[in-house]
């Protein structure tokens, strides 16, 4: 009876030190949104990279009663971590696939196709498995160049397994409606388009924007040659857009408090000299958990909504922060590493442009191993 008690008071459940929550509110609440720019253009999750740091499987259970057309992830493993899961949403896998590992057994998803040795693996060990056309219009990354495509169509009417579903391709840049760059691969994809039609490929998906591409672009025109976008960062909400609201929220909670003389070094190399009697907190994360080693002495935390620097040397499990704007801090209190709040000093934005990386850097160098929580 005393370890059933226990069990409901939560006393004999393991505490992780830090703790990844995303918002299952903000989730949906940005979906929403991004479906309802155009009513011709549907929205297909882009979950890679854990789900860009917040966490694969979680935001995947959140979208999965949302009707979208699919999931788009980057690897086998990543599809296979979401039907382990029991995803019901169809996957679409983007990246790169040895031919080879198509042998193993049968595989439920579908696959982005740019090279005829995958269309041979696929058409022999995966028949009938829906293929996307991946069309370089520009980017020069993965692909099939606009010059080739009519030849590779022609090779590819040898495998008569192949079931085409979709024809993509990726923007490379879409500041606005009038980026060059944009619109000369918007050009390039309705000759890609064309060049299709004439081989009598009738796709039920034709997508190439991503996030930028559904935010920054003529949406008009974008709907009259497509009828869905891949739409990754938007859809946690980073983004400039007042409309989305960023899902994460990244804590973890003071383990020690010290108080160091004026004159003390902090960190290594003793790069933080404290300036006066100071209070300072040791917080159990570090880069090895995503907080950049960039924002040594630069950064912050937040701790009763009161922005803490921190001070002295990133270290690979710790960092340590300066308490002295916090009233009576206590061992356990909660800190906020990277906030909700894009205004905040300690938003994934703004930590963001204090490193000089783009935020996707820092959401994927979240570690895995941190717990995540839908809430």
């Amino acid at each position: 009876m005393i370890d059933k008690i226990r069990t409901l008071l939560g006393l004999n459940t393991y505490q992780p030190l830090n703790l990844i929550e995303v918002s299952e509110e903000r989730l949906l609440t940005n979906l929403r949104f991004l479906s309802s720019l155009s009513p011709k253009i549907k929205i297909a999750p882009v979950l890679k990279s854990n789900a860009y740091g917040h966490g694969l499987i979680n935001v995947a259970k959140v979208l999965d009663s949302q009707n979208c057309p699919f999931f788009c992830v980057d690897s086998i493993y990543e599809a296979y971590e979401l039907l382990k899961a029991r995803i019901k949403s169809p996957i679409l896998i983007m990246g790169y696939i040895n031919p080879n590992n198509l042998k193993v057994k049968k595989l439920p998803f579908s696959f982005a196709l740019w090279s005829l040795e995958l269309a041979e693996s696929i058409n022999k060990y995966q028949p009938s498995s829906p293929v996307h056309l991946f069309v370089d219009t520009g980017m020069h990354r993965e692909g099939v160049q606009l010059e080739d495509l009519p030849e590779f169509l022609i090779q590819l009417k040898k495998y008569s397994n192949l079931k085409i579903e979709g024809i993509m391709s990726h923007l490379a840049s879409v500041k606005n409606a009038k980026d060059p760059l944009y619109l000369s691969q918007l050009k390039n994809f309705e000759k890609a388009l064309e060049v299709c039609k004439r081989e009598g490929i009738k796709p039920k998906w034709i997508h190439l924007a991503n996030s930028d591409g559904l935010l920054n672009s003529d949406l008009k025109k974008l709907s009259k040659i497509s009828n869905l976008a891949r739409v990754g960062l938007n859809l946690y909400g980073v983004s400039e857009s007042e409309n989305l609201k960023p899902a994460l929220t990244f804590k973890t909670r003071i383990v020690q408090i010290k108080r160091i003389s004026k004159g003390g070094k902090v960190g290594y190399d003793g790069t933080f000299s404290i300036p006066s009697d100071m209070l300072i907190g040791i917080l159990p994360a570090g880069y090895n958990d995503g907080i950049d080693r960039r924002l040594s002495n630069k950064g912050f935390v937040k701790v009763q909504e009161k922005f803490c620097p921190i001070i002295g040397r990133v270290s690979m499990n710790l960092c340590i922060i300066n308490l002295s704007q916090v009233k009576n801090p206590q061992v356990g209190q909660e800190v906020i590493i990277f906030s909700q709040d894009p205004d905040d000093k300690n938003s994934i934005i703004k930590s963001a442009s204090i490193t000089g990386k783009i935020p996707y850097e820092l959401l994927v160098q979240l570690n895995p191993s941190t717990k995540r929580l839908a809430i």
